[in-house]
């Protein structure tokens, strides 16, 4: 990778993975949102602010909605949820674009979702990721003669909403069609797909292929979310596909969950110019930490080993099967990080207020009941 130098006809762009500030599920009581709570939300990027400031965009995946609502005494109301005063913490921070297109975008409903988009617009942060006409809505921006376009969308089932995603879902090539129209409108077009499988290090073979077939029609950089790891970096013809950035703020306790890097990079019209990580791994106050320049390098060591494991399909006449063998890996990784969480939940016991043990034994047992029990 090469070292950021900015330019008066380069734009820079800082992007970051998920940034979840609710309490996840299994730390109910003890996730970002209780930290939050205790020490305010710049106690969480306390160590990061300065990297985060000083681009003209700052790009990150909002994996939780910050609604206007009060609190709530019932567990599964307020898990993966922030709060509307939120949204004002993370602009001063410096964020200026967020993906709402994702998996719990929709997981409090149609007005959690709205109230969440109203209250990143107040605090001027584009909601990028909003379905509008089967495509997403845009992000625009120029400078000097270089036009960049950010876009985002979703390709994980959507299971919390009856009536539909009001996020953005590609349909008939919309992502492409998308790319195509404001590339020839000269526009340099950064795509965020929340896609992927959980806890592999490396795209499917199918990701390969649609992420190829992205840059080919303009889009000059991809950046993925959603699988809660680290995932490698290619250099596709002109474009840079970023599969994964992993976590960045999440109160999950593994420790590959717990490394992610932030990603920045200098556009300009023949899209990036150069890019440099940062590695980052969160505490266990989840605030996400610099790495000092051993732990850094052996982290991109990493990064790199996960570049090496991305391939195209070996045939597309196998794409099947070999999607089949990528979907087995991935159901192994999810049992595995189910049974992680069994276990902290009972090594951490001692952490969980009475009423939220009894309503989280109460969901454990109805799931056994009914797998499709929320």
């Amino acid at each position: 990778m090469s070292k950021q130098t900015a330019t008066l006809q380069t734009i820079s762009l800082t992007a970051v993975g998920d940034v979840s500030l609710g309490d996840h599920p299994v730390c109910f009581g003890h996730g970002v949102r209780s930290k939050i709570d205790h020490h305010g939300l710049d106690f969480l990027f306390s160590d990061v602010s300065g990297d985060l400031g000083n681009s003209d965009i700052v790009f990150g995946n909002l994996e939780t909605v910050l609604p206007n609502d009060k609190n709530s005494s019932d567990l599964f109301d307020m898990e993966m949820k922030g709060r509307s005063e939120y949204a004002a913490a993370l602009s001063n921070v410096g964020f200026n674009i967020m993906s709402v297109a994702n998996n719990h975008a929709m997981q409090h409903g149609d007005a959690a979702f709205h109230e969440t988009v109203s209250n990143l617009n107040k605090n001027n942060i584009f909601p990028v990721g909003i379905g509008e006409n089967g495509k997403s809505n845009c992000y625009q921006f120029a400078r000097n003669g270089v036009k960049i376009a950010v876009i985002a969308y979703s390709l994980r089932p959507e299971k919390y909403s009856k009536s539909g995603a009001l996020y953005a879902q590609p349909r008939n090539q919309n992502i492409i069609k998308q790319v195509e129209s404001l590339y020839k409108e000269g526009y340099q077009t950064i795509v965020s797909l929340h896609w992927g499988e959980e806890y592999l290090h490396y795209p499917s073979p199918e990701q390969v292929s649609l992420a190829h077939h992205i840059a080919d029609s303009g889009a000059c950089l991809i950046i993925g979310h959603h699988p809660h790891v680290l995932q490698g970096i290619e250099k596709y013809n002109k474009t840079v596909i970023v599969y994964s950035l992993g976590n960045f703020i999440f109160d999950m306790w593994q420790k590959s969950t717990r490394e992610s890097v932030i990603f920045k990079c200098n556009l300009s019209k023949n899209g990036v110019e150069s890019y440099e990580l940062i590695p980052i791994l969160a505490n266990r106050h989840y605030q996400p930490i610099k790495l000092d320049s051993n732990s850094a390098d052996k982290l991109l060591k990493k990064i790199n080993t996960y570049s090496e494991l991305i391939k195209e399909p070996r045939n597309p006449r196998n794409l099947k099967t070999e999607m089949e063998e990528y979907n087995q890996l991935a159901q192994k990784a999810y049992t595995r990080y189910r049974m992680q969480s069994y276990t902290y939940f009972l090594t951490h016991i001692y952490m969980y207020k009475p009423e939220v043990l009894f309503k989280s034994l109460t969901r454990f047992i109805k799931r056994r009941i009914n797998p499709e029990h929320p």
